[in-house]
């Protein structure tokens, strides 16, 4: 099963020629696409630990375009119109499920990451992996198949990793960040060239 981990990526746009030229050649094991006036390069990973092999990626991104800067894990936050549209129900089932109105025995829904705005017109807003894996496991709604994401501790670890470079006195505190980092220190001091344009590049601007 592959690891399906997008990173947000700032500095670059999408729409210069010479970045998705580099793309083509250096960065085609990424799915590249634009949302919400962000860019974001999806890393797939079979990698017993998904960790390390992002981090190792995420500078694969910096050495190939060292203007980028790989900021963090896009959690991929999503609304409760959001869900119903990519499950294909109803928005007042969702919101059932939701409001603990439905199905209230066994593992609640996920509990919402944000709430945007104030009043009347706030908007609680959930991480689209954490939803996933609960309609699978209580309705075996398998909406992406044969595709897993990190844990929400992962993406705390991962973030870390990526953050630590941009401060480099800082020293990591559990064994699993510095395994990481030791990955990252090997990539970037690696002679060889990128990783060469092969399997694929897609433009898949508006899709997660």
């Amino acid at each position: 099963m592959k690891t399906h981990i997008p990173l947000i990526v700032r500095n670059i746009s999408l729409d210069d020629d010479a970045t998705v030229e580099q793309l083509a050649l250096s960065l085609s094991d990424f799915g590249w696409h634009e949302t919400g006036g962000q860019v974001i390069a999806t890393f797939y990973t079979m990698s017993a630990d998904p960790v390390a092999a992002a981090a190792a990626a995420a500078f694969s991104i910096k050495r190939a375009l060292p203007q980028a800067r790989v900021e963090r894990v896009d959690e991929q936050f999503v609304s409760l119109a959001d869900i119903a549209a990519r499950a294909g129900l109803t928005h007042e089932a969702v919101r059932l499920w939701a409001t603990g109105k439905r199905r209230a025995a066994g593992e609640p829904f996920p509990a919402p990451r944000a709430e945007v705005g104030q009043g009347r017109t706030a908007t609680k807003i959930w991480a689209w992996p954490e939803v996933l894996t609960w309609l699978k496991a209580h309705y075996f709604l398998d909406l992406e198949p044969d595709t897993a994401y990190l844990t929400a501790e992962q993406v705390a670890r991962l973030n870390v990793a990526l953050q630590s470079r941009r401060q480099p006195h800082w020293r990591p505190a559990t064994a699993g960040v510095s395994r990481t980092l030791a990955v990252m220190h090997a990539v970037l001091e690696e002679d060889a060239s990128p990783t060469p344009a092969a399997r694929r590049f897609t433009d898949t601007a508006g899709k997660r």
